[in-house]
């Protein structure tokens, strides 16, 4: 797989190609930006480009180098991902060892650390220590999707690659190419917010009942019926995940809803819901529609630290209730 065949990205790999036709290669390279656009795919390949035997600024694909690099058996390319949730001291101490000894098919070594910002306090002051002292052999590639939570003394000693999120056409394209069909997966790119992996692990259709099931929340402005909040509670956040995606839902259905108040001609995650968005908004104040964004994002924030699910759910149909109001009679109609 070549560079021109990654999409979207043509900023970070015009500056990655320069480098490697250049003779000022630097010893370390932070590529940063959502998840799912790339990042790990270009390390990979900026790897195969350094040790491919061809002569070209880029990866034949064909040689033993690539194909060892394809299978994740080469002696010179490493990968290091978060076990569980962190990289720990012992994982950096052992890329020094490595790293303390000549390549041994290639004239560079090169370290791919995927999911940087899971590095502990002492994990990151080790990997600082080879960033500032870095054997001439030795490239590093450290991937994030949170640049914020690193720490600068790692960030200034790193040359930066922005990463940006996908085009909607290029998330459209690459799910038709797995079978989705044309008009899904017009809907479905469109609610990926540039991020392959949105999508990856997910029935998308499942999904988008659920999306409905979220708007329709909304649209009764967490009024919940006849129905018990308790049930309704079960029904909807039975699981962290569940509660999650309806809280994401939420957000991007509020952030919609703003757009229709105050920039109308914006483009809308929602957009085939368009028109019952625009009905909606005739009854809501942009006001309360910020407000209950900022709640949801609290609530979400909540669900990080461990708050029970469905008691996140059951204060998120209060915030509804109080910030939104009671439907009109035009809306129950509808």
């Amino acid at each position: 797989m070549a560079f021109h065949t990654i999409l979207g990205q043509e900023h970070a790999l015009a500056l990655l190609q320069k480098a490697l036709v250049s003779t000022r290669l630097g010893h370390a390279y932070l590529f940063y930006g959502p998840s799912g656009v790339g990042k790990r795919l270009t390390a990979l390949q900026f790897a195969k480009a350094l040790s491919c035997h061809g002569t070209a600024a880029e990866a034949c694909d064909r040689c033993t180098s690539c194909h060892k690099i394809d299978t994740g058996n080469h002696p010179d390319v490493v990968v290091v991902n978060p076990e569980g949730t962190s990289i720990r001291i012992e994982h950096i101490r052992a890329l020094q060892r490595q790293l303390s000894y000549k390549p041994y098919e290639s004239q560079r070594t090169v370290i791919i650390i995927d999911g940087c910002e899971s590095l502990t306090p002492p994990a990151a002051n080790a990997l600082l220590k080879t960033l500032e002292e870095p054997p001439a052999s030795a490239l590093l590639l450290l991937l994030t999707s949170k640049k914020d939570v690193l720490p600068l003394t790692i960030i200034s000693r790193c040359q930066q690659i922005p990463f940006r999120p996908l085009a909607p056409s290029y998330i459209q394209a690459l799910l038709v190419q797995q079978g989705v069909d044309q008009a899904t997966a017009a809907i479905a790119a469109t609610l990926a917010e540039g991020r392959l992996d949105t999508w990856m692990q997910t029935d998308i259709s499942q999904a988008l009942a659920r999306r409905q099931n979220a708007y329709a929340l909304l649209q009764e402005r967490g009024h919940t019926r006849n129905t018990p909040l308790f049930l309704l509670a079960r029904q909807y956040a039975g699981s962290r995940e569940q509660c999650e995606e309806v809280l994401h839902w939420l957000s991007l259905f509020c952030r919609d809803l703003v757009m229709l108040k105050v920039a109308a001609t914006s483009q809308l995650y929602n957009s085939d819901l368009q028109a019952e968005l625009a009905d909606l908004t005739s009854s809501l104040a942009v006001e309360s529609l910020l407000d209950l964004f900022a709640s949801l994002q609290q609530l979400r924030h909540y669900l990080t630290m461990n708050v029970n699910p469905q008691l996140t759910f059951e204060q998120l149909v209060m915030q509804l209730q109080q910030l939104l109001g009671t439907p009109s009679l035009a809306e129950d109609a509808s």
